[in-house]
């Protein structure tokens, strides 16, 4: 069985959180960590350069929503970590990127997955609207 690089729970009604992507159980107090620990089809490029920041779990976060979307792993076209490590660090998408129907969830798990600068912190993803709840009258945001 292969190991997760996240914890998540479901609760009764139904509300999936994702949490402990890997990065907080190995950052001390300087806010950086300077080893190559992960799943390889959801570490960030920059995990590959041993220098990264927590916005390496954002990019984790949409690839787990990636799979949760597609029933499938990121990157499964690739027999190897090797071609998985050659695909990432030129910044290839994984094919099942493709097979991700809704424009709205494509276009959040892209901003998830970009390059480092370009990514949202967790909580400005936290206010996009891509997590507001839709009533028949509005579109108001949810709570947490």
């Amino acid at each position: 069985m292969q190991a997760r690089p996240f914890k998540t729970s479901i609760n009764s009604a139904y509300q999936v959180k994702i949490g402990d992507l890997g990065f907080a159980t190995i950052v001390g107090k300087s806010h950086t960590a300077h080893s190559i620990l992960g799943t390889p089809e959801f570490m960030a490029p920059e995990l590959y350069e041993e220098d990264y920041t927590e916005m390496v779990d954002i990019y984790s976060f949409g690839m787990c929503l990636l799979e949760m979307v597609t029933m499938e792993i990121p990157y499964s076209e690739c027999d190897n970590v090797a071609k998985i490590y050659k695909k990432v660090t030129s910044g290839v998408k994984p094919q099942a990127l493709n097979k991700v129907a809704d424009p709205e969830v494509k276009a959040f798990i892209l901003k998830c997955i970009a390059e480092p600068r370009a990514r949202p912190s967790a909580s400005d993803l936290l206010k996009d609207t891509f997590f507001s709840e839709v009533n028949d009258d509005e579109t108001v945001p949810a709570t947490a």
